[in-house]
């Protein structure tokens, strides 16, 4: 009987939802000890972040809780087939990794676009990050699927509006209508170090209030975890993309051939079907936009490449050593796909450009 008993009260204490874990003498504040706590039991707060509330983050704890939850939001997306952080690590190359770290998290940091160095072979991980500063790697995490808009000065009233650096304010502006960081007492402190308990409870938030559904290489291109076959390299301002062939019948192949038939490729073209042309036509259209602007795919289907600016960034596909390369622009502000695909600070609706290009690829 005592054995029954005790197998009901396990069973019981499985079903509830967790009581406190912190420690006496190291409490978060009032405010935010529900959302920290969610947070912990989420597992996107890890066990060395769960103490010292008020001291100030650094840039390398910070981005462990970026990344988490942008995993964590991932997990919540109905597919069958998702990346992990593992799957990362192993297609996508860093090509001028960090010197002063080689953290995983820092990495895939990196490689999502959440976080820049502090110049091009540091990352600076023990520094401590300003508000700003937060408000801006939060953006750069979430702002491709995320219906992003900028609010103006007189919405957001600050009254230390004028202490919030250029570079930041399309972060700043795009967190506070997102309900992101949306200061407090009429300022938003953006120099002011964002402490653990303050960015903790900004990462619930990007849970709750921001989109995540597909992983964002360097933050605006699109990757899908089904692409097995495809494996990237990634700088500060560039995304390649590479393929190849093992001969071996691939979910990456099955899915593309059934989206080159449903949308009809060769009806007159004569083509037919092609693994790699088919990457190009289809594997990252909404970024390429095939279907409205044709340029690529047009290209494609005659078996040669072709080079498009989009604003943004530039896109060429069949070069020398890659599938495509997209090279991205150093613009203020972001792009966004879910608000009918518009760029930059004040934005601007984007205008595929085709560009002059002398190579072919050949089959």
């Amino acid at each position: 009987m005592f054995k029954k008993t005790l197998v009901v009260i396990v069973s019981l204490m499985l079903l509830l939802p967790s009581t406190s874990v912190f420690a006496a003498g190291d409490q978060p504040s009032a405010w935010s000890k529900d959302t920290i706590q969610r947070g912990i039991d989420l597992g996107i707060v890890p066990e060395r972040l769960q103490s010292n509330y008020a001291d100030p983050i650094t840039r390398e704890e910070f981005a462990e809780l970026l990344v988490n939850v942008a995993f964590k939001k991932l997990e919540m997306v109905e597919r069958s087939y998702e990346w992990t952080k593992e799957m990362v690590l192993e297609k996508v190359t860093i090509d001028q990794p960090f010197e002063d770290t080689d953290l995983d998290h820092v990495n895939l940091a990196y490689i999502i676009g959440s976080v820049n160095g502090t110049s091009d072979t540091t990352f600076s991980p023990d520094a401590y990050i300003t508000r700003e500063q937060a408000a801006q790697m939060l953006i750069n995490t979430v702002h491709y699927a995320s219906i992003i808009s900028y609010a103006s000065e007189k919405e957001m009233g600050y009254s230390d509006y004028d202490q919030i650096g250029d570079w930041a304010i399309p972060a700043v502006s795009a967190a506070y209508n997102l309900e992101l960081m949306q200061g407090s007492n009429g300022q938003f402190m953006p120099r002011k170090h964002i402490t653990r308990e303050q960015a903790i409870v900004t990462i619930i938030r990007v849970l709750d209030h921001a989109k995540y559904i597909t992983l964002q290489l360097r933050g605006d291109i699109t990757a899908f975890a089904w692409f097995e076959d495809l494996t990237y390299n990634v700088g500060k301002d560039y995304v390649n993309v590479s393929y190849e062939d093992e001969g071996e019948f691939s979910l990456s192949d099955k899915t593309l051939r059934e989206m080159w038939f449903t949308y009809n490729a060769t009806s007159e073209s004569g083509v037919s079907y092609d693994h790699e042309k088919a990457i190009v036509i289809y594997g990252f259209q909404s970024n390429l936009l095939n279907r409205t602007y044709t340029w690529i795919l047009d290209a494609a289907l005659k078996g040669e490449g072709a080079v498009v600016d989009y604003g943004y960034m530039t896109v060429a596909t069949f070069t020398e050593n890659h599938i495509l390369e997209f090279t991205l622009y150093d613009i203020s502000g972001y792009f966004n796909a879910l608000v009918g695909h518009v760029y930059g600070y004040p934005k601007v609706e984007v205008d595929p450009k085709p560009i002059p290009h002398y190579g072919a690829f050949q089959n």
